[in-house]
């Protein structure tokens, strides 16, 4: 009994991105963030980012499968899907080495993959009808590639 609290307990926390899932207004903005100097730390390792990547995926579909089971389909509680979304966004991107350019990627990054989680391609709008853990996780990992792709885009103009 203990160990099946711990255990829930230990899925809650990783689960809402470290409680931010419980922040009234906009959780999953919160939790975005959150995971930045993450994204900082594994951009110089990009097997290593690669690894953290899937591997976060992975026991997000876990982690969303039981807690919908508890607060229901895709609850706004659920942020590990914004935390893979974000590591997606900035897979395999150089990040510059000046601050300003650097705050500028950043910044861009976020905003487009907040951007394109929020107002949903019909292909990502789609991927949410798909139950359980999978649904949660794939329809930001859509998202994210698209936020990826265009954030790649938008480095080759400007920087």
């Amino acid at each position: 009994m203990l160990m099946q609290k711990i255990i829930l307990t230990l899925k809650i926390i990783i689960g809402t991105g470290l409680g931010t899932g419980f922040i009234p207004f906009a959780p999953a903005t919160f939790a975005s963030l959150i995971i930045i100097p993450l994204i900082l730390v594994l951009n110089s390792s990009p097997i290593g980012y690669l690894i953290m990547t899937i591997a976060f995926f992975f026991i997000g579909v876990l982690i969303a499968d039981d807690l919908e089971k508890i607060w229901g389909k895709d609850s706004r509680k659920i942020t590990i899907d914004e935390w893979t979304g974000m590591l997606i966004t900035f897979f395999l991107i150089t990040l510059p080495v000046t601050l300003g350019k650097l705050i500028a990627v950043l910044l861009t990054g976020f905003f487009l993959f907040r951007f394109f989680d929020i107002f949903k391609l019909p292909l990502i709008r789609k991927a949410q009808a798909i139950k359980g853990g999978w649904g949660v996780m794939i329809d930001d990992l859509l998202a994210a590639v698209v936020a990826n792709l265009s954030l790649r885009f938008l480095i080759v103009i400007f920087l």
